[in-house]
């Protein structure tokens, strides 16, 4: 997602056919419908528009009167109005904000974001919702629905921001082309590839693809998947999207971030839903406290994943795509395409730079983090969350896996690829779980995957963290 301080101007779409009652809206009174707040709230969020009022006259005569009514549970507004004002219009506005915060910061949105992330005790003034989505309806007007419903929200509106594309701008990959490992050419061996393995089936996704895509919407081994990539937190989680009675969702790429993740959306119901943490997190399937379930995938090279499953496939290429859309599908073209881009996230944790990737996983509603290179290292890590006694592998390639295993640890067998346990037991180590050499109970492997520690971190502060020894 690329960075911008000036949206564009409004575009035409739909969703599920609805669109048209969103665009209409595009350009009206903050609070005209069926969300309109009461008098004095409504005053209160008109104030705040007026505020980006090109003319200085309205900007002072509103900057006037809302510093007057000392209203902090305004901030969330003021923030998100401050990303559509023109840095020459925004003096206004900033020294409301700081009137109301207490705080000396300056124009760069950014900040601000942070400040009001900071605050979770804020509350925003009743209005803010509807506020925010007829505000957001100027990038997209299917921002309208998607932000303005009724639903609860599972997490901080106030924290919501733009990524800089439309709904869906980025385009999705859907059920693309499964090459047979000979037939691609386009691989190079060093080529970083996500490995999955389901139902018997081994495919590769190139992340040289999937960093432009960010999504794809897939089926391996019978299993309907969505393998998201959120470029920005290292995020490339893998998702069973089967429902119940069988139907599948599909996902697309919102447009919008969450503490610098990706909200995806399902074209389903149009409800958001969380990169990191497979939750539903606005709409209808929000309202049902809707959850994907997480999948395993292997991070590693390609020469790699093909040596160690020949009959593998892999995602096919198409150029005339990247071309369509301006992708270059190139190692480290997508990264460089990004350079520089970041948004805001407040909650951050100093023990490990904010880049460093790590391992991540969560067991019965525990969360921890491996650092990916203390492991490469150490090789094997034999370890406990919570009661769940796991163990956490990398191979030659440098790609980290993580297991269920006995009460025992594990040590290195006596060749590649062999585990043996305190009692002698030798396990096998495959993709898919740890198994047996005498046919006993195997051990599943768990569904970790990579993640960069700030993005990680965003979401679960209460994360065990495992650096070496």
């Amino acid at each position: 997602m690329r960075s911008t301080t000036e949206p564009p101007a409004p575009r035409s779409h739909g969703i599920r056919g609805r669109g048209a009652f969103a665009a209409a809206l595009v350009g009206a009174t903050l609070f005209a419908g069926p969300h309109a707040p009461a008098a004095a709230q409504n005053e209160s969020y008109e104030l705040v528009r007026q505020l980006m009022e090109p003319e200085p006259r309205k900007r002072k005569a509103a900057a006037k009167r809302l510093t007057r009514a000392n209203e902090p549970r305004l901030l969330p507004a003021l923030v998100d109005a401050l990303f559509f004002t023109p840095r020459e219009h925004r003096s206004e506005m900033v020294e409301v904000l700081r009137a109301f915060s207490g705080h000396s910061g300056g124009d760069r949105y950014q900040e601000w974001v942070e400040l009001v992330g900071r605050r979770e005790e804020l509350v925003p003034l009743e209005g803010y919702r509807p506020f925010k989505a007829t505000l957001f309806s100027r990038i997209d007007p299917r921002f309208l629905e998607i932000l303005g419903g009724e639903e609860p929200a599972r997490i901080r509106l106030e924290e919501v921001v733009w990524g800089g594309v439309r709904l869906e701008g980025i385009p999705a990959l859907e059920r693309p082309a499964k090459l047979a490992a000979s037939a691609a050419t386009e691989l190079g061996e060093r080529d970083l590839v996500l490995g999955v393995s389901l139902g018997g089936t081994h495919h590769a996704y190139p992340v040289k693809v999937l960093s432009w895509h960010e999504m794809v919407n897939d089926e391996v081994g019978g299993e309907p998947i969505s393998l998201s990539y959120c470029t920005l937190c290292g995020s490339a989680v893998l998702y069973s999207t089967r429902q119940e009675g069988g139907d599948a969702l599909t996902f697309g790429t919102s447009g919008l971030l969450y503490r610098s993740n990706k909200l995806m959306i399902d074209r389903q119901t149009g409800s958001l839903w969380s990169n990191l943490t497979g939750e539903a997190v606005l709409g209808s399937a929000a309202a049902e406290g809707s959850r994907l379930e997480p999948l395993p995938v292997t991070l590693t090279r390609w020469l790699a994943w093909r040596n160690a499953h020949p009959e593998t496939t892999v995602m096919g290429v198409d150029p005339q795509l990247g071309r369509r859309y301006g992708f270059l599908y190139e190692d480290g073209a997508a990264d460089r395409a990004r350079a520089g881009v970041s948004f805001p996230v407040w909650q951050q944790d100093e023990r490990l730079p904010a880049k460093t990737e790590v391992l991540a996983l969560r067991v019965d509603g525990r969360a921890k983090a491996y650092e990916l290179e203390a492991v490469r290292r150490q090789g094997m890590v034999n370890d406990l969350v919570g009661e769940l006694p796991l163990v956490v592998l990398a191979d030659e390639s440098g790609a980290v896996r993580a297991y269920r295993r006995g009460t025992g640890e594990l040590l290195a067998g006596p060749e590649p690829g062999l585990l043996v346990d305190g009692a002698g037991q030798r396990w096998r180590v495959t993709e898919e779980a740890l198994e047996p050499l005498d046919g006993t109970t195997r051990h599943e492997r768990l569904p970790a995957h990579v993640a960069y520690w700030f993005g990680w971190y965003g979401f679960y502060p209460d994360t065990e963290l495992w650096m070496g020894r």
